[in-house]
């Protein structure tokens, strides 16, 4: 078909689009060509011209990137001796960046005529470039008197390489200067990788072995033996063993290195031969090495259970645990009777528990077959604890197994059992565990048949038909056994299972209607509430009335709609006799964040015997309203404070009503003494706690008047000072005995002691402020010492204090005076 006349056009307009952009890059790579052409061309201008040294070099640096073979001769005529060595230095660099042959041919002829720190710098370069031409040129300088010279040939020709480069070093003389000689060392280890890389390994071996046999360093005889291992494999596994059973430290951590890298057989397998003379460190690498890892093979199966079986019975912890995690790891049936001895009988906590995670992790081939034959083989120990691993596991193929022997056997086989039932909690072991539970003997069975139970009700999807398979099976049961598992009605907690607690609650046999109280307390809703408070009010037994009535209250206190929680707890409260029983009340209501259940919590303030729980009820609830009804949170603290003298209440009402509204004068009357000091304490907080002058008994203290103020300047009372801490004291003169609270500020920490006690510490580095701090403190009739501990660090140093009533008010009649000396 021929094209039409349109789709030409486009293939016409599609041509010339391309030609276009091929024209256009063409002409962009010939005026960037130009460019860099002018650019080396200004370049060369500037080393050609009068600039400065600093110019020109950084005109040599531009030209190692531009620069082509025209920039080469200017650059070689730097290199001259007359040239300043800046300048040569800037000009060699540039040439050694150059990928031109003719830049590396300028660096070898100048070679023979520099000298110093430029000679060294060319033999640098001429390393760097690899220039192979360049060896017999370097060959004299190896042995050049000048040290520097000869460790920068050496350096060189290690860079080179090749068999040629090799000769040259290898015949260098032995005894040359240190600077040389770690030069040498390191520039045939160069060799001999260059040779190990492109094939030679038995060339690279001979230099290696060389190296080693050498009285080098340790990082160069280290180094060489690492090469030796790599290349010479006949002599590979005696250099390891050799070196891990060695004492030289660092030759062993280099062997444990060379163990763990590499993955060859024969290695884990001479090494595995040798295991009782192997140090721990190497063991636990064998062990580790052994093992599969992703990217990089591992011993076959056969020799890795091998050296795990090896490893569980070595004498060193860190080695067994480690063959026991792995063996979770790899393992398949045949670890099964290993790691259940080692759960049982580990005399480490961490062995044992290892071995434990093992055994429930081991997914090989055959697991589950050996599992179940395994049982009937193993002790009583070892089959508990494989049973315990089959809850672990989560193997709910295993039921039947699991109800086997929770049905029998001795009691930490039972026991393990039903824990691996509760923790699969399938629901087809419903109906057997509800008959274990029932008919559990010994009774120390019931309680762990039950939590596999409950566990079981807990994951039913179906609540209500999990119901109905309970009750029909329970109606099989006598009363006694009825009684036994009756708890997991609670468990379910749908409307047929609290009928049917009810209907057992006003049965007639005494056992029957206590288990059932019981259920009715544990329920996990407030569904069961009306019941029990129906109980409570009408069952003349006092025993019962007091259970039933704490029930409803536990379970009314379930209720989530807080109007509803609290009239159900108002009406438990209303059936209360009993003062602790109107607590246990409180406690419930205050845990309701309404102004309504603040309001009956504080009705009860004016009880004698309610007033701490009621205070305690009411600042929780005003906690919580604070910051939507501070008002109302204001008038609780007061009313709190009113009635309530507990310290810790009293502080949580003073939070909560803020600053005095009473303006209580601050104490003016005072006296101090210091400033005091302790050698080696730097700061505020070091010297806090440390007992000075007025603090210790018997201790001669010189005491002076303050100036009145409502602030205490202790910087202007003692300038500069710093690292320290003086003490304030005043007389606080009472008419009566009385509740107060001392309230304080201070820069930095304060301690504060009444009548000898202490009664506030506050170990701080701070600015003072009023009233940061608050005591609870008692007053007695008459004068009460007070004396406060003012630490410095440095800056600002004061504290003021003033008391008010435990309300807030002014105390009447209290007066201050500084104490007689």
């Amino acid at each position: 078909m021929k094209p039409t006349q349109k789709t030409m056009r486009s293939l016409r307009r599609a041509l010339q689009v391309s030609m276009a952009l091929c024209i256009t890059t063409a002409c962009f790579l010939v005026m960037a060509s130009q460019a860099r052409a002018d650019e080396e061309r200004d370049l060369i201008a500037t080393l050609n011209s009068s600039a400065s040294v600093t110019a020109k070099s950084t005109a040599c640096l531009r030209l190692r990137i531009v620069g082509t073979t025209n920039a080469v001769p200017v650059l070689a005529s730097l290199l001259a001796e007359s040239t300043a060595q800046p300048l040569q230095q800037a000009a060699r660099n540039a040439l050694e960046g150059m990928p031109f042959p003719e830049a590396v041919a300028v660096l070898r002829q100048a070679l023979p005529r520099a000298s110093g720190p430029v000679k060294a710098g060319l033999i640098d370069s001429l390393g760097w470039r690899r220039d192979i031409e360049s060896i017999p040129l370097l060959k004299p300088l190896v042995s050049d008197p000048n040290s520097e010279i000869a460790a920068a040939a050496a350096t060189a020709l290690g860079r080179i390489g090749g068999k040629d480069a090799l000769a040259v070093l290898t015949a260098a003389p032995d005894k040359v200067s240190p600077t040389m000689q770690s030069a040498l060392f390191t520039a045939l280890l160069q060799c001999a990788e260059q040779l190990h890389n492109t094939g030679d390994s038995p060339g690279a071996a001979s230099v290696y072995r060389d190296l080693h046999s050498r009285k080098a360093p340790d990082n160069i005889r280290i180094a060489a033996w690492r090469g030796l291992v790599m290349t010479d494999a006949s002599q590979r596994e005696k250099l390891v063993l050799q070196a891990l059973t060695s004492s030289d430290l660092e030759l062993q951590t280099a062997a444990l290195g060379a163990l763990r890298k590499l993955d060859i057989p024969a290695l884990r397998e001479a090494c595995l031969a040798q295991w009782p003379n192997l140090p721990p460190a190497a063991q636990l690498a064998l062990v580790e090495t052994s093992l599969t890892k992703t990217g990089s093979p591992a011993a076959p199966a056969g020799q890795q259970m091998q050296i795990l079986r090896t490893a569980a019975e070595s004498p060193y912890l860190p080695v067994r645990i480690s063959a026991w995690e792995s063996m979770g790891n790899i393992g398949g049936a045949d670890a099964i009777p290993a790691l259940a001895r080692a759960a049982a009988s580990a005399r480490e906590p961490a062995e044992r528990d290892t071995a434990r995670e093992a055994l429930a992790r081991l997914r090989g081939t055959g697991v589950k077959e050996g599992f179940i034959s395994h049982l009937n083989t193993l002790d009583t120990p070892e089959k508990t604890e494989v049973l315990r691993a089959l809850g672990d596991r989560g193997d709910a193929w295993a039921t039947n197994t699991l109800l086997q022997n929770a049905a029998s056997g001795p009691s930490p086989v039972r026991l393990a059992a039903l824990d691996s039932l509760r923790k699969i909690a399938v629901p087809n072991t419903l109906l057997p565990l509800l008959n274990l539970a029932a008919k559990s003997s010994p009774d120390a069975d019931v309680q762990p048949a039950l939590r596999a139970l409950y566990a079981v009700c807990q994951s039913a999807p179906d609540k209500e038909q999990t119901t109905r398979q309970v009750l029909e099976a329970m109606n099989g049961l006598n009363a006694q056994q009825r009684g036994l598992v009756m708890p997991v009605l609670a468990e379910l907690g749908t409307p047929a299972a609290l009928e049917a607690t009810k209907t057992a609650l006003i049965g007639t046999d005494p056992d029957t209607v206590r288990n059932a109280l019981q259920v009715l307390t544990q329920w996990p809703n407030a569904s069961a509430a009306p019941i029990l408070l129906h109980l409570a009010r009408d069952t003349t037994n006092n025993t019962i009335r007091i259970l039933a009535l704490r029930g409803c209250l536990e379970v009314a206190a379930l209720e989530p709609d807080h109007a509803k929680r609290l009239a159900g707890l108002q009406e438990a409260r209303l059936a209360a006799q009993r003062p602790d029983e109107k607590k246990l009340a409180l406690g419930k209501i205050g845990q309701i964040p309404t102004s309504a259940a603040l309001q009956v919590a504080t009705a009860d303030l004016n009880d004698p015997e309610l007033t701490t729980e009621a205070g305690l009820a009411a600042l929780g609830i005003a906690e919580q309203l604070a910051a939507s009804e501070p008002a109302l949170a204001r008038e609780t603290a007061a009313q709190v404070l009113a009635k309530c003298k507990n310290p810790d209440m009293v502080k949580r009402a003073w939070a909560l009503r803020g600053k005095p509204v009473g303006a209580a004068p601050f104490i003016q009357d005072w006296q101090v003494a210091g400033p005091y000091r302790q050698p080696g304490a730097t700061g505020a907080l070091a010297l806090f706690d440390v007992p000075l002058g007025p603090e210790k008994p018997g201790e001669q203290v010189s005491w002076k008047p303050v100036p009145r103020a409502d602030q205490v300047n202790l910087m202007a009372l003692f300038p500069n000072e710093v690292n320290c801490a003086a003490y304030l004291r005043t007389q606080v003169i009472a008419s009566e005995d009385g509740e107060g609270v001392l309230l304080m500020g201070s820069d930095d920490g304060v301690k504060a002691w009444l009548n000898g006690t202490v009664v506030h510490s506050n170990n701080i580095d701070r600015g003072d402020l009023a009233d940061q701090d608050m005591a609870p403190i008692r007053l007695r009739k008459g004068a009460n010492e007070l004396l406060l501990k003012i630490t410095q660090g440095g800056g600002g140093w004061s504290a003021r204090a003033r008391i008010t009533g435990s309300d807030g008010q002014p105390i009447q009649g209290l007066r201050f005076s500084a104490p007689a000396q």
